[in-house]
């Protein structure tokens, strides 16, 4: 269409295109999936979807000694664990890569051992899934018939930017093929990375 002096500017097709569909937990676990190597220790710390994760091909690994859960359902511990566990590998000269799965309420519990990873030049992913809550807070609240809890709702984190801000290799991702293009990365490249799996 020509552009009138003085009138509206023309629609790109971009304005035009409807917003991607947020990505699912379970998207974000068959990403991992197709990249994940043989051996790889996994953390896991994303209770609201412990199901989706359990019926995933990266939530089924037999190997011994590769995945950890707290039994308690307590927050805030496998970040540091996983540190933990990543400085075992390299003593021990396993070496495998140390990967946190974990939600973004979880995720401010103990994030300073993304700089503790950096610092002794680690091997550790962190793949946070942003749905901008604490989902399993939520869940017990409405168990529990509650209404109105506050704190619930955590808007407005920039979780690749905190990444950033310890020293690790960061990403925003809001596409399946973004977080495999990424954890593939970060399973090679070795060092620290966060993956800020944005879901809906």
């Amino acid at each position: 269409a020509p552009v009138v002096p003085g009138g509206p500017a023309p629609e790109s097709a971009a304005d035009d295109a409807a917003p991607l569909p947020a990505m699912t937990a379970q998207q974000v676990f068959a990403a991992m999936s197709e990249a994940a190597p043989d051996a790889c220790v996994i953390a896991f710390e994303a209770p609201s979807f412990m199901a989706a994760f359990s019926q995933s091909p990266i939530g089924r690994m037999a190997r011994p000694d590769s995945y950890y859960m707290t039994a308690s359902g307590g927050l805030g511990w496998a970040m540091p664990a996983a540190v933990g566990h990543a400085l075992a590998e390299r003593r021990t000269g396993r070496n495998r890569p140390v990967v946190v799965i974990i939600g973004d309420g979880s995720f401010q519990y103990a994030v300073q051992s993304i700089w503790t990873a950096v610092q002794h030049r680690l091997h550790v992913t962190f793949v946070a899934l942003k749905n901008g809550c604490y989902g399993i807070l939520k869940s017990f609240a409405a168990q529990m018939g509650l209404s109105g809890v506050p704190g619930l709702d955590i808007p407005g984190i920039d979780i690749a930017a905190l990444g950033k801000g310890y020293g690790a290799d960061a990403h925003r991702c809001e596409t399946a093929d973004q977080v495999r293009d990424r954890f593939a990365a970060a399973m090679t490249a070795g060092g620290v990375t966060v993956i800020e799996a944005v879901i809906g």
